[in-house]
């Protein structure tokens, strides 16, 4: 890496940690900007497919741009000006973060961009770039009284949109970007029920070792990884699914809230099936040697994750 994209990662790295540290609206959205700003060469540097990295790099860029606008805008109006003009003015930051975090209704840029990206330019901004929104996003929770129930249907039709958009898919990263928006739509509900950085830290964890198998060329691990996505029992996701609905379900919210996120993970299981299959057959045709001791050590980890995940 040479010393000018190692300088724009430690400024990306910065901005969440400034973001949350601060106890000012202002310099949390100078951390969401920095991080933004810093991530936007290493979208363009890692990409052996230089002209699709730089589309995806303008197309990212402008979303975000006007995220970040409406995010001043609304914060400004929001926190600086009199309560009269709240309503509309919480609605416009609601929107920001939403654009920010690519969610349902403006989850149209995720799987477009992502599919220019190469893996570690990828993991960064399906992950890292969404902490400092889902922490403005957890502190509207907490001081608006309305929102809880606005954030669960968007949840709820963000793990739709993201399944619908997942099946139509037949290239790996348009379908993890779509996998992505389904996935934000149950952190939103985890940041009403609970349980939000649990849900968050354990796909973070899951998409980490899926990019790091998809580097080593490993076609069966990643194959299991993204099978690990769809939080099916065995795997470690299911505990973070579960650890929300056990939230919800200890809440005085509707179990209706609760349809739409579950019909989404069972839309979602298609599509991570199919992959997995084509990996999975990717394995056996090349002849490994070394799938017997794959299918064995997966077997004993998965089965024990699945031991945890009952207690």
């Amino acid at each position: 890496m040479s010393s000018g994209n190692f300088l724009f990662l430690l400024l990306m790295l910065l901005g969440p940690l400034v973001s949350v540290s601060s106890s000012s609206w202002l310099v949390c959205w100078v951390g969401v900007e920095l991080s933004f700003l810093g991530l936007i060469p290493i979208l363009l540097s890692e990409s052996s497919y230089f002209s699709l990295s730089k589309e995806s790099a303008m197309k990212y860029f402008c979303i975000q741009a006007m995220g970040s606008g409406l995010l001043l805008c609304g914060g400004i109006l929001v926190f600086c000006l009199p309560q009269e003009i709240s309503g509309p003015a919480e609605v416009i930051f609601i929107l920001s973060l939403l654009i920010k975090l690519g969610v349902f209704p403006a989850h149209f840029w995720v799987p477009s961009v992502v599919s220019g990206l190469s893996w570690v330019p990828m993991f960064l901004l399906l992950t890292w770039q969404k902490i400092p929104p889902f922490f403005f996003m957890s502190n509207l929770v907490e001081n608006l009284s309305w929102i809880s129930e606005v954030l669960l249907v968007l949840g709820g039709l963000s793990a739709v949109v993201g399944a619908l958009i997942g099946l139509s898919q037949t290239k790996v990263a348009p379908m993890l970007g779509a996998s992505s928006i389904s996935h934000s739509g149950w952190v939103l509900m985890g940041s009403v029920y609970g349980s939000l950085w649990i849900y968050f830290g354990l796909y973070c964890l899951s998409f980490s070792a899926l990019i790091y198998f998809f580097i080593l060329k490993e076609s069966f691990f990643s194959g299991l990884m993204i099978l690990s996505l769809s939080g099916l029992p065995p795997f470690v996701m299911f505990l973070g699914k579960w650890s929300v609905m056990k939230c919800a379900l200890g809440l005085g919210y509707s179990y209706w809230f609760l349809v739409l996120p579950l019909l989404g993970s069972v839309m979602s299981l298609f599509f991570y099936l199919k992959f997995f299959y084509s990996f999975y057959l990717e394995e056996e045709f090349s002849g490994s040697s070394k799938l017997a001791m794959v299918v064995s050590a997966s077997v004993a980890v998965l089965t024990g994750v699945g031991y945890i995940s009952l207690f």
